[in-house]
């Protein structure tokens, strides 16, 4: 589903974000990419939007070389992944069904698609009686929900989600950790790059820890610090 050959990646002169990085992802796994900041982890999630350009080496999506998706074609691409993200990322003037219904808007979806598909992900994510709530009328955990509804709405067979329980309190990063596994066990592949220890922990998934750029771990069922 996604490969990292060989990849490297530097920014200005001399500063390598990634250094020889091969990593394999199957279709279907879940993947915690954790590491301290400057790592790389965010780095590996942009190449693979393809929001940055490896410096060497190749990046397999679902079968594709990013480096033969023209300029035109990026949308496509990007359309086949959903992205969680730290800060929400929500229309602060738009409900939660507004802010998903969005998401297949842009994409060209078919009115009768939006009507059925709205309610039946707000029900998947538990938002189903905050549809017409506002961002601001939402708590963290619920306004994360709503932007997991909304990257999975389209249900992409790719789901990446940075730092999702950031701004979180444990209890409610429990609940978007049990949701993303949930998500997963429909069949979608999900990569989660995140610090939060407890979550990798106790869930138990395949584990790729970065140090400087470079992967020092891959552990199936691993945890956050597990032996190198």
């Amino acid at each position: 589903m996604i490969r990292f050959d060989n990849v490297t990646k530097i920014f200005g002169r001399d500063t390598a974000a990634l250094e020889r990085v091969n990593l394999e992802v199957e279709d279907g796994e879940f993947v915690f990419l954790v590491g301290q900041s400057g790592s790389g982890k965010s780095t590996m999630v942009r190449l693979i939007l393809k929001e940055y350009e490896p410096t060497a080496g190749a990046i397999h999506v679902r079968g594709t070389k990013l480096s033969s998706i023209s300029r035109r074609r990026i949308p496509r691409h990007r359309r086949n992944i959903g992205c969680v993200f730290q800060d929400f990322k929500l229309l602060p003037n738009k409900t939660a069904a507004e802010n998903v219904a969005y998401a297949m808007e842009v994409t060209g979806q078919k009115s009768r698609q939006i009507r059925t598909k709205v309610p039946q992900i707000l029900e998947l994510v538990g938002l189903t009686e905050k549809m017409g709530k506002k961002p601001a009328e939402l708590s963290g955990g619920e306004q994360q929900r709503v932007s997991i509804a909304r990257a999975f709405v389209s249900q992409p067979p790719i789901l990446i989600a940075d730092e999702p329980t950031g701004n979180l309190d444990p209890d409610t990063s429990v609940g978007i950790m049990q949701l993303l596994h949930r998500i997963n066990r429909i069949g979608t592949t999900v990569l989660v790059a995140t610090h939060d220890k407890e979550m990798v922990d106790v869930m138990r998934k395949r584990v790729v820890a970065l140090d400087e750029g470079k992967i020092v771990r891959d552990r199936v069922k691993g945890a956050y610090l597990d032996e190198v």
